[in-house]
């Protein structure tokens, strides 16, 4: 899949756009460190481009599930955080690549400002608990078969982490680190070794960000999908929407037959929650990440588009409905490149007259059934829709149902076959007090 734009990350609330939100990002953080949250958010910010990088991101996961609880450093938050800040230290007595000048500038700078110096034998204290802790993360692994995708980190860890410099440095108790020491060791891992510090760290931010989403998928019984050479599938059982509690889980399949599905219900019935729900689970198979369902078997889309909380841009002077009309425009260029894409619209066209609505609508469902190697679920409150592509083999059909007794009314939040007709505006005028309000009776 292509990198998707910012309006679908946000709409799907893979990404959030304050702190108050929540989002996927937020979902599978369990990360134990800054390093690793930043590292979760580059990997849930891009999906893989082919099958086979989707295939090898499972794999990995895969195995670091089956393992999760071996890959618990035991380094705490703080002393991680205090080994980058030595990483990314300004105190730059020196930098000299020969070794007795660097002794020399050293030891001056050590006695000129002992507050500074301190910092970096405290950074360098914690860096070596970060080497133990990775040794002993490392040797857990000794008599199991590491995966491919994870050779190349592992290979590099045992060489630098087990090296004859490393052993040296290791015999010396932490607290008893001697000015030559420091000398020496800061040396080693700010001069002559820096590229291997760096990768150090990132390492152990990559394992952080692995443990975490294999850690979420214990927790919340995630499940990795199945993909399908066919085109437009999508069947999904208890399919679930992760950041809403108590979420209703549902069932939902289409196929290259009925790739166009229009969806039907009454306001809060639980349309968009869906719509948003098959989005976010499309989305994070395409990262090769287990996702909210009990089984998921799907095709490959090489774009996913939505269109679910359009607004007007106040600052170009486009309305919605130009906004509308320029996301159609950008899947309908999508489709006629050939991509396969994954198309999710809440309410086409809801920014204009309901008879402007119908047209534009029609014409483009109409261009949409053209493609059917690609997944359309458009939901609407256009009935005149609804008969136009009763009796079309093309099409399926899906809504959720409201109950209503007397004045009031209960949603089942349950995905069903056919067209739901239940209008509950008035009702919910009525709950809210509002015609009390303006003393008026609707």
């Amino acid at each position: 899949m292509q990198a998707v734009d910012t309006q679908t990350l946000y709409e799907l609330q893979i990404l959030s756009r304050s702190a108050k939100e929540g989002s996927m990002l937020h979902f599978f953080d369990q990360t134990k460190t800054q390093g690793g949250q930043d590292a979760l958010k580059r990997m849930i910010s891009r999906p893989k481009a082919s099958l086979e990088e989707i295939i090898s991101s499972q794999q990995l996961l895969k195995f670091v599930s089956t393992h999760v609880d071996l890959w618990q450093l035991p380094v705490s938050r703080a002393y991680i955080a205090a080994v980058e800040n030595y990483y990314a230290s300004n105190i730059s007595y020196t930098m000299s690549q020969d070794v007795f000048k660097h002794w020399v500038d050293t030891l001056l700078y050590s006695w000129r400002n002992p507050g500074e110096f301190y910092l970096v034998r405290s950074g360098l204290t914690a860096l070596l608990l970060l080497i133990r802790g990775m040794r002993e993360l490392i040797n857990r692994f000794e008599d199991i078969v590491i995966p491919d995708e994870l050779t190349d980190d592992f290979a590099f860890l045992r060489k630098f982490l087990f090296s004859g410099s490393m052993e040296s440095f290791l015999k010396t108790k932490d607290e008893r680190i001697s000015l030559t020491s420091v000398f020496y060791r800061d040396y080693y891992f700010r001069v002559s070794h820096k590229n291997a510090f760096r990768r150090l760290l990132d390492v152990c931010y990559t394992f952080d960000a692995y443990r975490s989403i294999a850690l979420t998928k214990q927790l919340r019984h995630l499940s990795f999908p199945e993909f399908t050479e066919r085109h437009s599938v999508f069947e999904a059982s208890k399919i679930w929407h992760p950041l809403i509690s108590n979420a209703v889980p549902n069932n939902f399949t289409s196929d290259e037959k009925t790739a166009l599905c229009l969806l039907t219900g009454a306001n809060t019935s639980g349309k968009t929650t869906f719509l948003k729900t098959c989005g976010l689970t499309v989305y994070l198979a395409h990262l090769g990440w287990p996702v909210p369902a009990c089984i998921l078997r799907l095709s490959f889309s090489d774009k996913l588009f939505t269109s679910i909380h359009l607004s007007d841009n106040l600052e170009l002077g486009y309305s919605h409905f130009y906004n509308e009309i320029m996301r159609i425009k950008s899947i309908a260029e999508a489709l006629h490149a050939g991509d396969k894409c994954f198309v999710i619209i809440d309410e086409l066209f809801r920014g204009t007259n309901q008879e402007d609505a119908f047209h534009c609508s029609k014409t483009v469902l109409d261009g949409f059934r053209n493609y059917p190697g690609s997944s359309f679920l458009v939901s609407t409150h256009l009935y005149e829709l609804m008969e136009k592509y009763r009796d079309s083999d093309s099409v399926s059909f899906r809504c959720f149902k409201t109950k209503i007794t007397g004045h009031d009314f209960e949603n089942t939040f349950q995905i069903e076959e056919g067209i739901a007709s239940e209008r509950i505006g008035q009702l919910i005028l009525k709950k809210v007090g509002i015609p009390e309000l303006l003393n008026e009776v609707v």
